[in-house]
């Protein structure tokens, strides 16, 4: 018995470290999709992005919804952004990250400091 749990203890870490590779795949093309359906301009389509990428409380999310927040063309989808940003509770954190900035050079120092889907 001894060696069935030797070699399932193996099989277990070899499948969770497989399974862990899997889910990480997985979530990264899930967060481009939500991140891909910002662009759309249907409100309620970006609505539904911005309040998964909410949900999930990353803040790698951030950048992404301050761009949108900041540069999308509808106004509603602006505001709805610019709120959702307030869920993260980093107000004072993205502020002094993006004082004095055009929106461009803002999102570029936010990615610096929450990180970027594609890296």
């Amino acid at each position: 018995m001894s060696d069935f749990s030797t070699e399932f203890k193996s099989f277990h870490d070899t499948l969770g470290k497989s399974v862990k590779g899997v889910l990480n795949m997985i979530d990264q093309w899930s967060f481009k999709s939500l991140v891909d359906g910002l662009k759309d301009n249907d409100y309620d389509s970006v609505a539904t992005c911005i309040d998964q990428l909410v949900k999930e409380r990353k803040p790698i999310s951030i950048p992404p919804i301050y761009f949108v927040s900041q540069a999308h063309p509808n106004t509603l989808v602006r505001q709805k952004a610019l709120k959702s940003l307030h869920l993260f509770d980093r107000d004072k954190e993205i502020e002094q990250l993006t004082a004095g900035k055009t929106f461009q050079e803002a999102t570029k120092a936010l990615i610096d400091k929450y990180g970027n889907y594609k890296g």
